[in-house]
Order: structure tokens, then C-alpha cells, then sequence
């Protein structure tokens, strides 16, 4: 009798063939994921964080009545941040006639639905995404979720859900992938990198729990934490909330267009066709409806590798942008009266010590 092909559990205990070229390495696997759930739960387990302002404004952004000057001082607040919020306002999506200078008007000219989304997003690529070791992977994983927050604003919009929080739960549900490559290039600097399929591996068994427990460390809504904490497997279909079928779709919507993480062994993040097809049955999206969907979907695919291209979060980049800012302080500063700012617009869409992997190399 022929032995069984090797499985292994998926995070929800569901059973998967593993890959040919894995079925050698099921220790190292192991151990490296159970190593990094006791590093991610050890008391001294600091986080990369985002920055305070983008979490005030995204939270201010979601009131229609919000008083603009508080966003404007909120910004003030982190320069790299508003700098990078006048480069956005200056892209092709978003620029009128001429450049604009002045960070009140570049937020006039975003529009409140925008910037809440566009904050965000910033902070993550210039404070969570970044890893020496890992930068490629860093940057097609920012592009993967960038693309599943388009996305899911896309099928939002077609299943008459929250907007808002499907793009939010789109850029945030693989973050965890982001904490893990932080870890893990702190590891490279005393071992070799862990081969492509082990990696994949590692961060299919891991990154749900990671990316659930970075929003609820953030103070993330939490609907979105729980969608982020449970994107894959029949988790996403029978428990959790209907956002978490649209970042499936979403997911599978990005892989076939060609914007998945992939390590050098395939994709370690998608949907298995069973749950993206019964992702779509709850979505009310059936055959008749995949060619106008995949339309939609290349379209904006398109903006985001357009609007990516004006988004660089190259620190040095904007290390001058403090003169950016300071024609707004003066006009925050005169500002008495509430303003309020256009509720839309055009839309386009750190390390751990050393020591702290001790978890890992010790089993």
C-alpha cells in the first residue's frame, strides 16, 4: 500500500495537502510557528505601531460635522505624514490645475471619505511595511493590500455594504505578514532566511492570528479586528461577518490579476476555490455577474499600480517636508471658524530585539 500524502492542518485545524517540496521540512515549520506565536504573545512584544494621528483622523473622518482644523492640527502633528498627504493630493487622481502647497487645501482637495482611508494607508506604508531583510516582500505585500482594499470597496459597493470598513479590513488583513517578516529578519541576522516553501508555510499557519491581534493592539473597530483575525477557511463564511466573504473574494480577485505574496514557492496568502465559491453565494455573486465583476476589478487594479507609483514612503524622500506644512500652520492658526470639509472627492481608489527570538531557536 502506497503511504498517505503528507497533510497539514491549516490555523482553523482544516486538513491541506502540503506542498511536494514541503513535506520534508514539517519540523522546521512547526517549530517556527510555534515559535513566533510565543514571541508575538510575550509580554515584551512591542509592535510596530502607527502613528497616533492617522488612527484620530481616520476615526474624525468617519464624522460628516468634523471641525477640519482638528484635522489639519492632527497632521501638523507627524510632517512625514503630511507630506506624504500632499504628494497623494498632488497625483494625477487628485490634482487640479496647478500643485498644491498648502496642506488645508491639499485636504480640501482629498475630501473627508478620502482621507481617513488615505492616512491609513500612508502610515502603513511608511511605518509597518519596512524591513531590510525582507524588503521585496515588504513591498509586493504592500501592493497585495493595497489592492484587496480597492477591492473590497469594489464589492462593498456592490453588496450595498459599509464602504469604509470593507477597504480598511482589505488593507489591513494581512498585516500580520508584515509583523512576521519583522521578526523573522531580526533572525536572519544570526541564521540563514528560512527557504521559500518553509516561509509560505510559516505564514499560512500564522498571519490570521498575528493580523487580529495588531488591530485589537491598535484599537481597530472591531468588526474589522475580527474579519482581520478570520479571512481564510470556513472561519470566513460560517462565523464570521460578511466582510470577511468580500476580503476572500478579494483575495482571489488579486491573485488572479497578479497582485498575491508570493515567496518563490506560490502564493502564501489566498482563498481555496471551495471558500471563495461559497464567499460568492453569500455575496449574492453568481456566474452571470464574475465577467462585469473582473471588469470592475481591473480597473482598479490599474489605479493602484498608478496611484502606488506617487505614494513612495521613502523617509529621505520627504525629510524637507516640514516647509511643506508650514503656510497651513498659519492658516490653522487663524482659523476660528469650523470649517467643513467636502465629504467626497475624486477617488482612486519595528523590529523586536534579538533576544525576543530566543523563543524560537530554543525548541
Amino acid at each position: 500500500m502506497a503511504p498517505a500524502e503528507p497533510t497539514i492542518p491549516n490555523r482553523h485545524g482544516e486538513p491541506r495537502d502540503a506542498p511536494a517540496d514541503l513535506s520534508a521540512s514539517f519540523t522546521t515549520v512547526l517549530r517556527v510557528s510555534d515559535g513566533l506565536r510565543r514571541v508575538f504573545s510575550s509580554p515584551g512584544y512591542k509592535p510596530p505601531m502607527l502613528p497616533s494621528a492617522a488612527l484620530e483622523i481616520h476615526e474624525l473622518s468617519c464624522n460628516p460635522d468634523v471641525d477640519s482644523n482638528k484635522l489639519i492640527a492632527l497632521l501638523e502633528r507627524d510632517p512625514m505624514l503630511a507630506g506624504q498627504v500632499l504628494k497623494v493630493a498632488n497625483s494625477p487622481a487628485f490634482r487640479g490645475r496647478d500643485a498644491e502647497t498648502s496642506l488645508r487645501n491639499a485636504v480640501f482637495r482629498l475630501g473627508l471619505k478620502n482621507l481617513g482611508e488615505i492616512v491609513f494607508e500612508l502610515a502603513l506604508h511608511m511605518r509597518v511595511f519596512r524591513s531590510a531583510e525582507y524588503s521585496d516582500l515588504m513591498e509586493r505585500l504592500r501592493r497585495h493590500s493595497t489592492a484587496s482594499a480597492n477591492l473590497c470597496r469594489v464589492l462593498a459597493k456592490r453588496a450595498g455594504q459599509d464602504q469604509e470598513n470593507a477597504f480598511l479590513c482589505g488593507l489591513l488583513h494581512d498585516i500580520g505578514i508584515a509583523a512576521i517578516l519583522i521578526v523573522l529578519g531580526e533572525r536572519r541576522k544570526a541564521e540563514p532566511a528560512l527557504e521559500g516553501a518553509v516561509l509560505g508555510e510559516v505564514v499560512r499557519q500564522t498571519h490570521e492570528d498575528v493580523s487580529g491581534m495588531l488591530v485589537r493592539l491598535w484599537k481597530v473597530p472591531g468588526e474589522v479586528a475580527e474579519v482581520v483575525a478570520n479571512h481564510h477557511g470556513r472561519a470566513a463564511i460560517e462565523a464570521a461577518p460578511l466582510l470577511s466573504s468580500m476580503v476572500a473574494v478579494a483575495d482571489s480577485l488579486a491573485a488572479k490579476f497578479g497582485f498575491q505574496v508570493d515567496f518563490g514557492a506560490g502564493p502564501c496568502d489566498g482563498s481555496d476555490q471551495e471558500t471563495t465559491s461559497a464567499a460568492c453565494g453569500r455575496l449574492g455573486l453568481d456566474a452571470a455577474a464574475m465577467p462585469d465583476l473582473e471588469q470592475e476589478a481591473r480597473q482598479a487594479l490599474k489605479r493602484v499600480d498608478d496611484t502606488l507609483k506617487h505614494s513612495s514612503a521613502d523617509p529621505e524622500e520627504h525629510s524637507n517636508s516640514r516647509e511643506h506644512t508650514s503656510p497651513s500652520a498659519n492658516l490653522a492658526a487663524q482659523a476660528s471658524a469650523k470649517a467643513k470639509l467636502p465629504v467626497s472627492a475624486r477617488r482612486t481608489s519595528a523590529g523586536l530585539h534579538a533576544r525576543l527570538w530566543h523563543a524560537i531557536r530554543g525548541r
